[in-house]
């Protein structure tokens, strides 16, 4: 084998496998990236199937069994397709005498005719093989999917269940339960957009943490009702037995849902519930923790707390407005919440704008 054959061989491979890096770690749309990597596939074997010292007869099947991955009959008849091509290339330039570089022959349809005619017959059978067993991995992925998708609907009905055991009890607390959902869902979002935290906040993720922000302040089922409605100020004392209700809920939903929500579900919950209350420059509870030290979700959930009740009308005071509002909560960024947080926060003040005017209509009419 040539010096100059095994140059041009290593420089195709590396140039598409640095191609394919950057196409997966810049995202580029799936589609492109496949089909990049089958062009990619095909060309080094064909190239390399040119030259007589290196034997690829099986390896042109290569692109059209990693094409059943993708669960798609398409891709798999054009990636067999392209290795087809690819193969009837290599065989021609080899009955050719034409190597690019190497040695000749001096019969060479007696060459090409028999084993295109072999190659054809196993491609046949392999596309065919391929295709059927696409379509049954794309059924089982399918019939997987609906089965998650249904015990996920089930936990997300439990969760919601279980947090409106607390609406029994406060209807205030009850309302707070759904809008700070709703400001969770806004602020990660926003988050998600950043560089910091793009590979943080997936949808997957984001999801996740909607469904737990909940359960954050479950805890308070077990605060006396003496406490929790109390329409003045708490003393020391009292204020002392309402923080319990972050460890309360941590403890709740570690005995009663560890075998009823997925794990990572379990973990956000359990993180929101007993991390809500703490500060970004450590003086909050119940552990004292600061900065990043305290779990982004838990992060983006104090500030969601903090402005809902700010907003909201409780025994002990009245409503702010919005802009009195985002004044304390803005004035506290770095000391009381994360910076970032804050910032989203005010990224999408428009839509938390509108859920207060949606808000203050529903009050117009319940009292109607």
């Amino acid at each position: 084998m040539s010096y100059k054959f095994s140059l041009i061989t290593w420089a195709l491979i590396i140039f598409f496998s640095i191609t394919m890096f950057l196409f997966c770690r810049l995202k580029i749309n799936r589609t492109i990236t496949m089909y990049t990597g089958l062009f990619g596939v095909v060309t080094i074997i064909s190239f390399m199937g040119t030259n007589s010292a290196i034997g690829v007869n099986i390896s042109y099947a290569i692109a059209t069994l990693f094409s059943c991955m993708y669960l798609s009959k398409r891709y798999t008849i054009i990636s067999s397709t392209a290795g087809y091509i690819g193969m009837v290339f290599s065989l021609f330039m080899k009955s050719q005498g034409m190597y690019l570089l190497d040695m000749t022959t001096d019969e060479p349809m007696d060459y090409f005719i028999p084993h295109l005619a072999g190659f054809t017959i196993e491609y046949v059978i392999l596309i065919l093989a391929c295709t059927s067993i696409t379509g049954i991995l794309r059924q089982t992925v399918l019939e997987l999917q609906e089965r998650t998708e249904r015990i996920r609907i089930m936990q997300s009905k439990e969760l919601q269940t279980f947090a409106n055991i607390v609406e029994c009890r406060d209807k205030f607390t009850g309302e707070h339960i759904e809008r700070t959902s709703r400001y969770v869902e806004l602020i990660s979002k926003e988050l998600a957009k950043m560089d910091k935290y793009k590979s943080i906040l997936t949808r997957d993720v984001i999801n996740t943490i909607i469904e737990a922000a909940p359960l954050h302040d479950i805890g308070k089922i077990q605060i006396p009702d003496n406490i929790l409605k109390k329409p003045g100020r708490l003393t020391e004392d009292e204020y002392t037995v309402m923080k319990t209700h972050s460890e309360i809920g941590y403890n709740m939903i570690g005995s009663y849902l560890n075998d009823i929500v997925d794990d990572e579900l379990l973990m956000y919950s359990e993180m929101m519930a007993l991390y809500h209350h703490e500060r970004y420059d450590g003086t909050g509870y119940p552990r004292g923790i600061e900065g990043e030290a305290i779990p982004l979700c838990a992060r983006i959930m104090s500030v969601a707390d903090v402005l809902d009740a700010l907003l909201s009308k409780r025994h002990y005071k009245e409503s702010f407005s919005l802009e009195k509002a985002m004044s304390i909560i803005t004035e506290e960024s770095g000391k009381m919440f994360d910076p970032d947080v804050v910032d989203c926060l005010i990224k999408v003040l428009p839509e938390v704008r509108h859920l207060e005017e949606h808000k203050e209509e529903l009050e117009e009419v319940e009292e109607l």
